[in-house]
């Protein structure tokens, strides 16, 4: 379990082998042996005995922002299971650990696009022809990477075949959405459309809560397997993010399908013949609840079990 201290004036302190937390209100103590990872949130007050379980017992302790971005951990200065499972993560860049990390992020990614569109299809009244030849293609896709075997190659050919994928998968994304709001292509920074403003907005929600998952993990988010490295970024958070990409592009086709989105939630500046939109604060606040409802606990829950899955991977077959 992760250990969240979240209340101001919180004190966190040990009891023999368990972690013992005061609130101005409540007293809770909570077994070493049943705790992952330990993450404080609030201004509280951490003994250093705490700090000395944490080490013994191999768990992570975490310092984060009230938003929950983390900003600092302890560090044990002895070797242990943390030095070297950060050690088999450099070493695995290039290998086969790596290539079956890549493959499976890849695979579950296009069978999660490929039941969005399905879902869609089947809730529309008419057919879309776009949106049937996008399945058709994901379907493909899949097969494809079926063939994909281990070489020195396998990330340019994983990030090939998930490309040409995305671009036809956001084709059938934007069939669908009401004609003012329909799009040509993903843009990123900035967004050139409503709906991709959207969507970057809640992936920067996502990727805060993946980091946040990693961190905890104890695996380094700058030492990422797929994406390539790149000095100072969360290229294992790059990696994860992939995995719950589909859940959030959910939130921004029901924005604009369900007709919540209005022309107030977009602030749209002018460059010449080029325009960047960006989210007013009612439109963000509004993506913030969705997320929170339903794609939080999912980040949460199933990033933390695939990082547990990738360390055994690493300890095991690195």
């Amino acid at each position: 379990m992760i250990l969240e201290i979240s209340e101001h004036g919180s004190v966190l302190k040990r009891n023999h082998e368990c972690f013992l937390i005061k609130t101005a209100e409540n007293k809770l103590e909570v077994p070493a042996e049943k705790v992952d990872a330990v993450i404080i949130t609030a201004n509280a007050l951490v003994s250093t005995q705490v700090m000395s379980l944490c080490i013994e017992k191999g768990i992570q302790l975490v310092l984060s922002e009230w938003s929950g971005r983390p900003f600092g951990r302890l560090w044990a200065c002895t070797l242990g299971k943390a030095t070297e499972l950060r050690r088999k993560q450099y070493l695995n860049q290039d290998s086969v650990v790596a290539f079956k990390f890549s493959k499976d992020i890849v695979e579950k990614k296009l069978k999660e696009q490929k039941k969005f569109l399905v879902e869609i299809r089947n809730n529309r009244c008419v057919n879309d022809v776009t949106v049937d030849n996008a399945v058709r293609f994901l379907q493909k896709s899949l097969n494809e990477l079926k063939k994909i075997e281990y070489s020195k190659s396998f990330k340019q050919e994983l990030l090939g075949l998930e490309g040409s994928s995305a671009s036809v998968y956001f084709s059938a994304i934007s069939s669908v959405l009401p004609k003012k709001y329909k799009f040509t292509e993903r843009s990123r920074r900035p967004a050139l459309d409503p709906f991709n403003a959207v969507l970057n907005y809640a992936y920067g929600l996502t990727y805060a809560g993946v980091e946040k998952v990693v961190i905890l993990s104890g695996l380094d988010p700058n030492a990422g397997f797929y994406h390539a490295d790149a000095y100072g970024k969360p290229t294992l958070v790059f990696d994860l993010i992939e995995l719950f990409r589909t859940r959030v592009d959910r939130i921004a086709v029901k924005v604009f399908t369900k007709k919540i989105a209005r022309d107030s939630w977009f602030q749209i500046l002018k460059h010449g013949d080029s325009v960047s939109v960006f989210l007013a604060k009612e439109a963000r606040k509004y993506i913030i609840k969705e997320y929170v409802s339903s794609v939080e606990v999912v980040v949460e829950k199933e990033g933390w079990n695939y990082c547990r899955r990738l360390i055994d991977l690493l300890l095991y077959e690195g």
